[in-house]
């Protein structure tokens, strides 16, 4: 265990971009040191950024009749609810932006920003069962392909850790806590992860304050992790220990807040470092990462809690009035001038959001909201407390250690010191070379800062191509499989309704089913196991009998000879299930090959490909003709003036016969970029063929994979059923054996 803080320590990071420093005035020496900045420890103000995700329509509420009260304007982040209209910096679902570029639009930044030794925070708001933990993917196991907040997140830190590690240490630790009834627990306590039943035994941390400002947790477990899978354990497991129960409105209802944080420490060789110098300095950066789950607001009479849950739902609520009440009192920017008091105190929430709203942090707030018109009045609230949110502004700074920015501090002093001695020995020479110097260094800095910021947004520009370009290969798959279905005789309107959904519930449903039968072929292995050493313990018993009676042989004889059938149909069963266990095994492969080949197909647009020859070709055909139509013309012109003489005739028939000649090889150059271009489509074609077929066996290797499911399921119901004939006809034997030796 350690104590978790939220430094705000003001630092600077030698890698991030420098501002560009104004020129130095006359007469004055100055000299900085190439790996610092004077505007490195300045804060950086910066407003909370805040995006809006609107979930589709559940179950529910389109049983209930439901029907869709948000508006959002295409192209435009803008919401509208009845006459309310809010602005914000993202809005994603319904008509907006797809919910798929929340990581990359809003989160991914923060993750470079943590890289950079600055804290960030992700904050999830909205009533309950507006999809906050599917937003930031809390309840992520790291088995399934969650699309959350905090996998992905996961997965892009180790990425960039991993290519930092040629001149960076990295030191990455977890911590997972929750406030339930006002109370702050340890998730990742050994206590706190038995069970859910132990929770009221649970010992609550204590918030503590340091003289400087900071808010620690004391005694929060804070677990070093090296790779994703390993922090995925940890979510899960503080994830089962978190307080959830079922209300009317969610099955599954957060009943605390939860706080993920993620902290890196970064150690690495200062870049001011002499080369001559013995001694190892290191710039040490360290960074947090708090990613924010808070339980749903809620009303008593929607949710039908009563008892726990009611008390529950009014220690949630009443945490969420006092963010409310933070947030107003930020968001006001006249109380923002006037200092007025920030109710941080009224709840534990607050206090340990207290850099995230308005203090060193860089943070954004992902409102979630339910479209149903019977949520209209939660869903204006939590639009109206986003759009105050925008409003607050943070001051976040680089958390570097104090020794090293204080030895870079003394350094800064040192060289000028040295720099005004060089000019108080030299005269002005020196000072007119250090302008000069000073000067070059400002344009490299500048010039620096002008290419990092073009290659974030080359990066951005990068991944928005390949995310369009994988919703391009999706049209596609999904158009091949329309066109599949059409040609199979199925009518345009089923076609419809089917969907694509269809395929991938089709194949969710295999996996599924391949790992229900892998489980039931266990169970039964376990099962035969079990019963073998109970037939072993009856035989023995009744052998016993059998000696005391002297006259049961013929029942010992045809025990013995059950228990050999038995066990014959036993290996031959577990034969059969090994034969068809290595068939599913086989089909497995094939299917996977099947897909990457059709990955390969597919990574061209066919179709865009296609349409772009067939025009070029059309654009050479229409070239041929003219020039083919001017050719023509020459000739007939060349005819008239071959029966002149003169000297004028004969001049512009060279000319004609020169440009005739050009022409012809225009022809014959279009023809050969005509045949080359045809050449192109026909390889085309034959490339689409080839999908085709290969689309064709995938089918038929899944219906051959259904197919084998189903055997192997009659295979084990039939064992089953005669493992249980079985047993009842030795229950049987055994009773009459014990008969007998009470009637003799």
């Amino acid at each position: 265990s350690s104590t978790a803080s939220f430094s705000r320590t003001p630092a600077t990071h030698p890698l991030s971009p420098r501002r560009r420093e104004a020129p130095p005035r006359e007469g004055a020496v100055r000299v900085l040191p190439m790996g610092s900045s004077d505007m490195a420890s300045q804060p950086q103000s910066d407003s909370v950024k805040v995006a809006v995700n609107v979930r589709p329509l559940i179950t529910p509420e389109l049983v209930l009749g439901c029907t869709d009260c948000v508006t959002v304007t295409p192209g435009e982040p803008q919401v509208q609810i009845g006459p309310h209209v809010f602005t914000y910096d993202h809005v994603y679902g319904s008509t907006g932006s797809s919910s798929s570029l929340i990581f990359e639009q809003c989160v991914y930044p923060l993750v470079d920003s943590l890289f950079c030794g600055y804290n960030t925070t992700v904050l999830a708001y909205g009533q309950t069962g507006s999809g906050k933990t599917y937003t930031m993917g809390t309840n992520y196991s790291g088995e399934s392909n969650c699309g959350g907040i905090i996998p992905q997140v996961m997965e892009t830190i180790f990425k960039k850790a991993d290519a930092m590690k040629g001149d960076t240490e990295f030191l990455i630790r977890v911590s997972f806590i929750e406030i339930f009834k006002e109370e702050v627990f340890d998730l990742l306590d050994d206590p706190g992860s038995v069970a859910k039943a132990a929770a009221p035994a649970r010992v609550p941390i204590q918030i503590r304050e340091t003289a400087n400002g900071s808010i620690t947790l004391a005694g929060v477990t804070e677990a070093e992790v090296k790779s994703k899978e390993e922090m995925a354990l940890h979510l899960a497991r503080g994830s089962l220990s978190r307080a959830t129960g079922s209300t009317n409105m969610n099955s599954q209802s957060s009943r605390s807040h939860a706080i993920f944080t993620i902290s890196i420490e970064q150690k690495r060789t200062s870049s001011s470092a002499s080369e001559k110098s013995t001694s190892n300095e290191y710039d040490i950066l360290s960074s947090k990462f708090h990613l924010v789950d808070l339980a749903g607001s809620e009303r008593a009479k929607r949710t039908g809690a009563d008892g726990l849950r009611l008390k529950e739902g009014i220690h949630i609520n009443r945490g969420l009035l006092a963010l409310g009440n933070v947030i107003s009192a930020l968001g006001d920017e006249k109380k923002r001038k006037e200092g007025a008091f920030v109710p941080y105190r009224d709840s534990k929430l607050t206090r340990l959001l207290q850099d995230s709203l308005g203090g060193n942090s860089k943070t954004v707030m992902i409102a979630c909201i339910s479209p149903a018109d019977s949520n209209a009045e939660e869903t204006i609230n939590t639009l109206k407390y986003a759009n105050r949110a925008r409003n607050i502004q943070n001051k976040a700074v680089i958390n570097r250690d104090p020794v090293t920015a204080e030895m870079q501090k003394l350094r800064s002093q040192l060289e000028q010191l040295q720099s005004e001695l060089l000019f108080s020995r030299s005269g002005s020479a020196a000072l007119e070379e250090l302008q000069l110097l000073q000067q070059k260094v400002s344009l490299l800095e500048l010039k620096n800062s002008e290419l990092y910021c073009e290659l974030k947004e080359r990066e951005m520009s990068c991944e928005q191509l390949a995310q369009r370009a994988i919703a391009t290969q999706l049209e596609k798959d999904q158009l091949m499989l329309k066109l599949e279905s059409a040609r199979n005789g199925k009518s345009w309107d089923d076609i419809e309704n089917a969907g694509s959904e269809q395929d991938v519930d089709l194949m969710k449903t295999y996996i599924s089913k391949i790992q229900q039968l892998e489980a039931e072929v266990t169970r039964q292995k376990f099962t035969t196991a079990c019963r073998n050493g109970l037939h072993d313990r009856l035989a023995l018993d009744k052998g016993m009998l059998l000696d005391d009676l002297g006259s049961g042989c013929e029942v010992g004889t045809l025990e013995v000879s059950s228990e050999v059938d038995e066990e014959e149909k036993e290996r031959e069963h577990s034969s059969i299930q090994e034969k068809l266990d290595m068939e599913l095994q086989d089909l497995d492969k094939r299917l996977q090959q099947k897909e990457a080949e059709m990955k390969q197909f597919a990574k061209s647009d066919t179709s865009v490909l296609k349409q772009h020859y067939e025009t070029k070709l059309h654009e050479m055909e229409q070239e041929k003709r003219a020039f083919q139509k001017e050719i023509e013309d020459l000739r007939h012109a060349l005819a008239k003036l071959s029966s002149s003489t003169d000297e004028c005739s004969h001049k512009m028939k060279d000319n004609y016969l020169q440009k005739l000649s050009m022409l012809e090889n225009q022809v014959s150059q279009l023809k050969k970029k005509q045949d080359a271009h045809q050449q192109l489509l026909r390889q085309k074609q034959k490339s689409d063929d080839a999908a085709m077929r290969l689309q064709g066996e995938i089918q038929r290797i899944k219906s051959q994979k259904v197919q084998l499911q189903q055997k192997i399921k009659q295979e084990s119901e039939q064992f089953r059923s005669w493992k249980a004939a079985r047993e009842k006809e030795v229950l049987q034997v055994t009773v009459l054996t014990v008969c007998s030796s009470f009637l003799l």
